[in-house]
């Protein structure tokens, strides 16, 4: 199976466009490998159960023009050592580098929890690895195989304003066989993107031009180019995050969030925070920040609100019911809060 696993990536990596249900098929039965972190092994065998994603530092690489974190995952114990070798990497002091094993699907649902996650790489060598970002990764994690179609989603921000003068290109994408193909939108100024970036894209209605399509890292960097041409920063933090999320490229948004946070703008990098926190299914982690938000910002409802859906969904019913009920002190007519107090109420009748 490892043979069959590094084939399927290697088929991956030489034809970008290609279907990858069969690499899909093969990870959700295959035992993949992780680079971590930890105290150094008393004799050469030593088993070591991880049970959450808390229980161990996995090594990641930080993506630098867009902020989170990619883990790469090994087909094979062998390529670990290679990665390690290669990149001449050391461990910090009285830690050892460790490969870890996980059996088949296992490390999807490890992995989800870990800071700034943006994906996963599966690593074969220096010159094949695959990226498989965030949604792939959820949908792998509950045991389904990913859809070969690029992802589509619709304008996270109000409106996108290119400037006349401005040199467009365009091409050509397969969207699937519903959609068929349609027009692909760049501008060459802001920058690349390569057949991966491909995978996943956002719709632009043009009027009159009709609808295209452009790659959603390049969207970012179409943000980022616009903004730079204005020399205005204006909403263009708040529409990059809007972006990410919309997206659902969550690891790069919390990695933002905290930038924000430190730059002064705490409340809003709080509320998206949350947000983020909700759609990835880290309760507890959206709970707690939610509290502490709540006490600090205590005219943001948004925190009542998301707080009170984490713990209900947690099934911590009583507390959820006590925080609604702080919240409805501040806001009585907020028709969240409400609705959330109505179910909850009609679950502890």
């Amino acid at each position: 199976m490892v043979e069959t696993l590094e084939y399927l990536i290697q088929q991956a990596a030489d034809y970008p466009r290609h279907s990858r249900a069969s690499l899909y098929k093969e990870l959700l039965r295959s035992q993949t490998f992780l680079l971590c972190v930890d105290a150094p092994l008393e004799k050469a065998e030593d088993v070591r159960v991880t049970r959450s994603p808390r229980d161990f530092a996995v090594w990641a690489d930080r993506d630098q023009e867009m902020g989170g974190v990619w883990v790469p995952v090994f087909p094979a114990r062998d390529e670990v050592g290679e990665f390690v070798n290669l990149r001449g990497l050391k461990p910090p002091k009285g830690k050892d580098f460790v490969w870890m094993e996980h059996q088949p699907g296992e490390v999807f649902r490890l992995l989800r929890g870990v800071r700034y996650f943006a994906g996963i790489r599966l690593y074969l060598d220096k010159n094949t690895q695959i990226p498989l970002g965030w949604s792939l990764v959820r949908s792998l994690c509950d045991g389904n195989v990913p859809s070969d179609e690029p992802e589509r989603y619709e304008l996270p921000i109000s409106q996108l304003l290119i400037p006349e003068g401005v040199r467009i290109a365009y091409g050509r994408i397969r969207l699937g066989p519903d959609e068929g193909e349609g027009k692909l939108l760049c501008l060459p100024a802001a920058g690349h993107f390569n057949a991966e970036d491909m995978r996943k894209v956002v719709r632009l209605d043009m009027g009159k031009h009709g609808v295209v399509w452009m790659v959603c890292r390049h969207f970012l960097q179409v943000l980022r180019y616009l903004q730079a041409a204005k020399k205005d920063s204006g909403r263009y933090v708040e529409d990059i995050l809007r972006a990410l999320i919309g997206f659902e490229m969550y690891g790069e948004a919390e990695a933002l969030c905290e930038w924000l946070a430190h730059k002064g703008n705490e409340a809003f990098a709080w509320v998206c925070q949350a947000a983020i926190y909700g759609k990835t299914g880290r309760l507890s982690e959206c709970a707690a920040l939610c509290r502490k938000a709540a006490a600090k910002y205590p005219k943001e409802k948004s925190f009542r609100v998301n707080g009170a859906r984490a713990l209900a969904a947690m099934d911590l019913c009583e507390e959820a019911r006590a925080f609604v009920r702080r919240g409805l002190e501040a806001f009585p007519e907020e028709p969240a809060l409400l609705a959330l107090l109505k179910d909850l109420e009609g679950e502890n009748a």
